[in-house]
């Protein structure tokens, strides 16, 4: 390699960990001051962003950046003001890279951390009867911080346990705890898109329908996790009988276990609870301060992981590991961002160009109003993605065009509790869901085998319970 390759290969790096931090700064600084110059800086910081992992993009992300450009291209030739739609749109796409971001370095903090991978082991180690509820609560639990990174670990864990030994060498109860565990992870994992104030689902939420109040959606939310937790709980113990009388012998208890989960559980609550101080304090949405608070937490948290090596040495060697992770951290989520991004964007363009009031018409000639709208929104966000229709895709649609749920004889809370409620559904068994092409790959078995055949009969139950919980709401005028 000579120099100017050396130069060259450099200036990428460099653009590769500065781009998304930038972005992270003026997209956060434009929500809290209000000028349209940050926002216009953070949607260069974006673009360059973009390009430079251009290179490294799959065929989806690719396939997704050229349809929002083509979109763009056609704004002039639309009756709506192209350079406000524009606007808005990119605001969109970069808010979704700033949370995105932010959250990140919780996760680049987590994948390091001895108490993440203390508590993976603690929910491996459960008899057959107890193992679903903890991994599911456990894929939960760590999803909320770890995000997609749960898959790794608990099915990295998963794949060393479930030996041919451990299952006393029955290759069917070897498959059997296979589809088990897998199965477990996934849902719980997707149930975070209910139950989760940390998640990408609800920032969307609040950022498209504003009047939507966390503190009412995210108690509900659980409610309905707890629920489908429940049903994919009773559809495990319903598989486990044919071999119910097969015996495993497990590892010793390990000393110690109800205090990793508790430091977590505390952990989780301390990083929340901080959210929702800057949210009062600055009076601003709780996902910017998600945003916020998020790199401020992982650095204290790095910090606390290097604490032996005394106060000031923690201090910098976290602040290096930041520093130097950052390429190799903001390109990790490279087609996260991107494949959000570009589906909040074009979602945003598309919204646009549709007449509100002519589709709540449009529902009421045909009947729907109230609870069977909510439960067409939950059955779409639920529907679409199988199909290969990005989750945000179709909810950024969905919010945009019923950004005034009244019209539809809806609440703002039950429009957002379908939006969530179907996109747990969405990524729990949709075959190009990334959840389960990675669950699906590590498990052994395609992803449509996994989604559909693993969690298709879990989707639908837990879709009519959650169908009944929505109307029972309605009836409650929530």
């Amino acid at each position: 390699m000579d120099e100017n390759d050396s130069v060259s290969l450099g200036t990428i790096l460099k653009l590769k960990s500065l781009s998304l931090p930038c972005c992270i700064f003026f997209t956060s600084t434009y929500l809290l001051v209000g000028m349209p110059s940050l926002a216009v800086i953070s949607h260069i910081c974006l673009v360059v962003y973009v390009l430079v992992e251009w290179p490294h993009l799959t065929r989806l992300p690719r396939l997704l950046l050229v349809a929002c450009l083509v979109a763009i291209l056609l704004l002039p030739f639309s009756s709506i003001s192209s350079l406000s739609v524009l606007f808005v749109a990119m605001n969109s796409a970069t808010w979704f890279a700033t949370f995105l971001g932010a959250i990140s370095f919780l996760r680049e903090a987590a994948t390091q951390s001895p108490l993440v991978f203390r508590c993976g082991e603690v929910i491996m180690n459960q008899s057959p009867s107890k193992r679903y509820a903890t991994l599911s609560a456990g894929a939960f639990m760590i999803g909320t911080l770890l995000n997609l990174g749960v898959i790794h670990l608990l099915g990295g864990m998963v794949r060393q346990a479930n030996t041919i030994e451990a299952a006393a060498g029955s290759e069917s109860v070897q498959a059997l705890r296979n589809r088990r565990m897998f199965s477990a992870m996934t849902r719980g994992f997707a149930s975070t898109s209910l139950g989760s104030p940390l998640t990408m689902t609800l920032a969307l939420i609040l950022l498209l329908v504003p009047r939507v109040e966390w503190q009412v959606v995210v108690p509900l939310g659980m409610v309905a996790m707890i629920l489908m937790h429940l049903v994919g709980w009773l559809l495990d113990r319903q598989s486990a009988q044919p071999l119910s009388g097969v015996q495993i012998t497990l590892k010793p208890s390990l000393p110690g276990a109800g205090l990793a989960l508790m430091k977590f559980i505390g952990l989780v609550f301390s990083i929340f609870i901080a959210a929702i101080s800057v949210e009062t304090l600055l009076s601003i949405s709780l996902p910017l301060a998600i945003v916020l608070v998020s790199p401020l937490s992982a650095f204290v948290w790095i910090i606390v992981q290097n604490h032996r090596e005394g106060f000031t040495d923690a201090i910098l060697s976290s602040a290096g590991r930041i520093w130097h992770g950052a390429g190799k951290q903001f390109g990790n989520i490279r087609t996260e961002i991107v494949v959000l991004g570009a589906s909040g964007l074009l979602g945003t363009v598309l919204a646009k160009l549709l007449p509100t009031t002519a589709f709540a018409e449009l529902l009421e000639s045909i009947g729907l109003k109230g609870a069977p709208v909510a439960l067409l929104v939950m059955v779409l966000m639920s529907i679409l993605p199988q199909f290969g229709f990005n989750p945000v895709l179709v909810a950024t649609l969905i919010l945009s065009s019923m950004e005034q749920p009244e019209l539809f004889g809806l609440s703002p809370t039950l429009l957002a509790l379908a939006v969530m409620a179907g996109w747990s559904l969405a990524i729990s068994s949709s075959p190009v869901a990334t959840t389960v092409i990675v669950a699906g790959r590590m498990a052994g078995v395609s992803p449509k085998e996994l989604g559909w055949g693993w969690n298709g009969k879990f989707a639908l139950v837990a879709g009519a319970l959650l169908s009944c919980w929505l109307i029972l709401l309605s009836k409650l005028s929530i």
